[in-house]
């Protein structure tokens, strides 16, 4: 082996490889068992009050104060997140039926096959997700065409409030 050096040292290069490859492997499968998993919103107040009495060491009395107030402000912080999840939506489906309306019949039915292929694979990704389990906008419609409420179509663009305000002017 001695007068074919580069033998030598596609072997060696082999081995590295080899032993890189199987690392990393058992690196990520590691670092996944290791790593925290986030809390889904349903439990970040708790999660939240749970390191705050271990940082701060609060006593009995001052957990039972504390839970209200972190209580109020995650069901409003909830609040919030629904009723933007549910915003999202209607500007998605408002935006994909003016779209729709521009198109001609075979534009339409493209149109309608990339939204279709857009949601499956956001909701492939939210499902992997572990706070993914809730109605967001990764669940647009059904339907190639979006539901329109008793009133009509939805609004044009210009009737919406500008992202500086919130909806209802709250």
């Amino acid at each position: 082996m001695t007068n074919q050096p580069w033998k030598l040292v596609l072997l060696l290069i082999g081995i590295f490889v080899a032993g890189a490859v199987s690392g990393g492997f058992v690196t990520l499968r590691v670092a996944r068992h290791m790593m925290p998993k986030p809390h889904s919103p349903e439990n970040w107040g708790p999660a939240r009050l749970k390191k705050l009495s271990e940082r701060l060491s609060l006593t009995p009395e001052q957990e039972e104060k504390v839970k209200p107030i972190m209580k109020r402000d995650m069901d409003d912080l909830s609040h919030i997140r629904v009723n933007c999840m549910a915003e999202a939506k209607r500007i998605f489906a408002r935006m994909e039926h003016d779209i729709a309306e521009v198109l001609t019949p075979e534009q339409r039915t493209k149109f309608d096959q990339m939204n279709h292929e857009m949601r499956e694979r956001m909701q492939k990704f939210m499902k992997d997700r572990p706070f993914g389990q809730h109605e967001g906008p990764h669940q647009f419609r059904e339907h190639s065409s979006p539901p329109e409420p008793a009133d009509g179509p939805p609004p044009p663009a210009d009737e919406l409030p500008p992202p500086d305000k919130p909806p209802g002017g709250v």
